[in-house]
């Protein structure tokens, strides 16, 4: 009996030491790490709002996203403080620099163009993509935007090709055409006396049909069950956002991770049917290549590099070009067409623009004549209402970083493990870089163009900086100015009544209520 004695003494031991060792842990998770956090920052003279134990500064922030989201705003371009409420309240009681806590980790709000540009160009290797929530990751797999590091390099480096300029102008005809079809609509409407249009449902669709056709070889009719698909799993992802996540909690069965779980396996499924499609045809017409769009590239490359393993020699797997096309069909079509939402909203605000756009529009193109690559290169009004339009409601408010050692940035010494974020939109609206009327609809501050508009170059970055900058920007701001000056070219337009101004931060900042917008032709 005395060894069954010996060994229960032993087991509790262990267990509680265990437990000890385990609670030890947490302790110094979620209390003593932040503590000298704290005590490191405050020492340089940065503070921020108390933390909180396990949820820190989570609940304060959806506090005040709920109360800004539960009302409109004045029809103002001021948008930090609806958009972004906590920089901006925080902003004003602690300074410019100042830190804050999402769960147990802390952030440091960077909003300085130079210090930026050192994070994001000069030392970006020192300052890797934040891990994503993996309730979120979902809405990207492991796509171009949340790798890093040599993954990275071998994604870009084979995706590249599909967005260089001479690829590029050979899309036009495609946009133009499905650019055509949508106005033709609208026409429709009009001659029916009917003369409202909400341009953000038209432009989702639009965009939609775009980047099938030309990233992908098919129809918005064919590609419309992913977009759907992809729009419930950026709502997913965004709710999951909010949230401190839990460690193992994506695995439990909960009814919100079996709705990601059973999406994602359709959007898989679709994707892998595009896939399997285009690898027939290459097949049955012997052409040995698989197309110039970016999933014929995709594919083309992977297989030069090599069929049995593609990975290991340098090529993407069927896995990771599923992955890379959901980036794609979200990034590739929700920032153009929220690009275009707010610059037709902006324009029936500001009819003078509207009126210079179309001028230019009708002395370039004429009225009958659709843009091509030489008339949107002479387009520079249209592409300076596009730009303003981007600092002004920039899709992307915000990118985190990480210090994946200790740093110096600046004056500040950023312990390992320090989250970085970086207000985009805070940075688009700062009186001190882009003078007294930074919150004013003034396209002419770009008449000098991108890098003279603001007091410093890096504070104009709506698809990032550096080498991680957005690979799609010129497809993005091809196929807006296409659009738009089509736009300019049939119709006059003012905002409806019945619109209501209250931009709204998903994963991308959207029109809450819609874009309603009426149009009228000569």
């Amino acid at each position: 009996m005395e060894w069954v004695v010996c060994i229960l003494v032993a087991v509790c031991v262990a267990v509680c030491g265990g437990l000890v060792l385990f609670l030890l842990k947490i302790a110094t998770t979620v209390w003593w790490k932040p503590l000298q956090v704290k005590k490191s920052f405050e020492a340089q003279g940065i503070s921020g709002p108390p933390y909180m134990l396990f949820y820190g500064n989570s609940t304060d922030i959806s506090r005040m996203n709920d109360e800004q989201k539960s009302k409109p705003m004045p029809r103002s371009h001021d948008i930090l403080p609806r958009v972004l409420p906590y920089v901006y309240q925080w902003t004003k009681t602690y300074g410019q620099d100042f830190i804050f806590w999402f769960g147990p980790h802390a952030r440091l709000v960077v909003p300085h163009p130079e210090l930026i540009k050192e994070i994001l160009s000069t030392k970006f290797g020192n300052y890797p993509r934040r891990p994503m929530n993996p309730l979120s990751r979902l809405l990207l797999g492991k796509g171009l935007v949340l790798l890093k590091g040599e993954k990275w390099a071998q994604h870009r480096k084979i995706i590249n090709p599909a967005f260089h300029m001479d690829i590029l102008k050979g899309m036009i005809p495609t946009i133009v055409k499905s650019s055509a079809h949508m106005l033709d609509g609208w026409s429709k409407l009009i001659l029916s006396g009917e003369s409202e249009v909400d341009v953000q449902k038209e432009f989702h669709d639009l965009t939609a049909d775009v980047i099938s056709r030309t990233a992908f070889g098919s129809s918005f009719t064919e590609g419309k069950h992913i977009f759907e698909m992809q729009t419930e799993q950026m709502i997913l992802a965004a709710d999951a956002l909010r949230s401190v996540y839990i460690p193992g909690f994506r695995f439990l069965p909960t009814a919100k991770n079996r709705q990601r779980w059973n999406v994602d396996k359709e959007i898989r499924r679709s994707l892998r049917q595009i896939i399997d499609a285009r690898e027939k045809t290459a097949i049955t017409e012997k052409t040995g290549g698989y197309g110039a769009d970016l999933l014929g590239l995709m594919m083309s490359e992977s297989k030069e590099q090599g069929r049995v393993n593609v990975q290991s020699n340098g090529g993407l797997s069927t896995e990771e070009i599923i992955d890379e096309c959901k980036t794609f069909y979200f990034v590739g079509h929700d920032t153009t067409s929220l690009l275009l939402t707010w610059t037709i909203t902006l324009l029936g605000m500001h009819q003078d623009w509207q009126e210079r756009g179309r001028r230019e529009v009708m002395e370039v193109c004429g009225k009958h004549n659709y843009p091509d690559a030489d008339s949107l290169s002479r387009l520079k009004i249209v592409g300076m209402i596009i730009n303003e339009a981007l600092r002004l409601y920039p899709p992307v408010v915000r990118v985190f970083r990480t210090a994946s050692e200790p740093m110096k940035l600046g004056r500040i010494s950023i312990p390992a493990g320090i989250e970085l974020e970086i207000p985009i939109l805070a940075i688009h609206h700062d009186p001190a870089l882009w003078g007294n009327d930074a919150n004013e609809f003034n396209p002419w501050r770009f008449n000098e163009g991108i890098a003279k508009a603001a007091k410093h170059p890096m504070a104009f970055m709506p698809f990032g900086a550096g080498p991680t900058i957005c690979v799609g920007q010129n497809f993005a701001l091809l196929e807006a100015k296409i659009v738009l000056a089509m736009i300019l070219q049939r119709f006059y337009f003012v905002i409806s009544p019945s619109y209501t101004h209250a931009p709204l931060l998903l994963t991308t900042v959207k029109p809450q209520y819609g874009a309603q917008i009426i149009f009228r032709m000569d």
